[in-house]
């Protein structure tokens, strides 16, 4: 690796993964390397280490990619699910090779996976078919860059009655996916910022819809995956699954398109049932002819038989029913629980 290319992923891996995941990259190589593999330290001296052994011949700058590639494409994001609609042309969208060639420019794949951490406008970075090993399916990546302008002082002249305001320009990076898994489900994921906003996020997926659709026009062979079923049966079969998950908040809908949101009271309340009176109005409201259209819930570590390393907030439906909000970076593995129990649900 040159020093520019160092400092690059240095950058992007302090920034983007978590320090257990570069611990446990390291432990991967430790047995055989107790000279030169350390897995105690800050997270700078982890990568630092991961360096050092990709330098050695251990560990394979295309492991450091794979660490990078699981942070982008696995938690901390907005997730929208579609499935195919009847009479979709599911050969074209199964057709990887064609997909590419109608979304990228030519030869740009040679320089995939690309590493960045400040694009200076929207850019192709990877495209993989299949992925993961799965037939017929495909996963798109592109950076993109979202600003904003913040308040850092504010001066009142008494002199000549004038207020000064000083506003700083920030920039964060935006990672948007398309995958098709090849069977049933597209997902289009965008990567959470510190500065979201219901409008700013409907704004970006319309773009990168946009910007696929001359490969995968999501309103001509997608609908929506609707997860209202999902969000009442969480709330309804919480008694039988109450080792597995905690409810954080619920909001309703009833048949006058009233709104009713039920929430739990600070941290030391741990369930939202966990009141007689908030879970007599919540039964009531699934009894009659009522609806839940967003449900917040924990997914417990010590309830997923190891599969989580922490517990896990879920967010389904916040700002469309085929919406799925995972706050927190996390790895396939405990993705690939997340959605099986979402789909137990379904």
């Amino acid at each position: 690796m040159t020093e520019a290319e160092k400092e690059l992923y240095a950058t992007v891996l302090d920034s983007r993964v978590i320090s257990r995941n570069l611990k446990a990259l390291l432990q991967k190589y430790k047995d055989d390397n107790r000279e030169l593999i350390r897995i105690s330290g800050s997270k700078s001296e982890k990568i630092e280490n991961i360096f050092e052994a990709v330098e050695a011949g251990v560990i394979e700058l295309s492991e450091v990619q794979a660490l990078i590639k699981d942070s982008e494409e696995y938690g901390d994001q907005y997730i929208y699910l579609y499935t195919p609609i009847e009479g979709a042309n599911l050969e074209q969208i199964n057709d990887g090779e064609s997909v590419a060639n109608s979304l990228l420019p030519v030869g740009i794949r040679a320089q995939f996976p690309k590493i960045m951490q400040m694009p200076d406008q929207r850019e192709w970075v990877d495209f993989r078919a299949p992925n993961r090993g799965k037939e017929n399916s495909w996963l798109v990546k592109l950076y993109g860059k979202k600003t904003r302008e913040v308040k850092e002082d504010e001066e009142f002249d008494r002199e000549t009655g004038r207020r000064i305001v000083t506003y700083q320009r920030k920039e964060d990076r935006l990672v948007f996916i398309a995958e098709w898994d090849g069977k049933e489900e597209l997902a289009v994921k965008i990567s959470r910022t510190s500065f979201d906003s219901p409008t700013s996020l409907r704004s970006s997926k319309r773009g990168f819809e946009q910007l696929i659709a001359p490969a995968v026009n999501i309103p001509t062979n997608f609908t929506h995956f609707d997860l209202s079923n999902v969000i009442n049966n969480v709330l309804e079969k919480w008694e039988d699954n109450k080792e597995i998950y905690n409810l954080l908040s619920a909001k309703f809908i009833d048949t006058l398109q009233g709104h009713a949101t039920f929430s739990t009271y600070g941290e030391d309340e741990l369930d939202l049932l966990s009141e007689q009176s908030r879970k007599e109005a919540i039964n009531a409201y699934l009894k009659g002819d009522g609806r839940a259209c967003n449900v917040v819930f924990k997914l417990l570590a010590d309830g997923s038989g190891d599969k989580l390393s922490q517990d896990l907030t879920i967010i389904l439906g916040r700002d469309e029913m085929n919406q799925v909000i995972i706050p927190s970076s996390i790895s396939p593995q405990e993705y690939k629980y997340v959605r099986r129990k979402i789909a137990k649900f379904s």
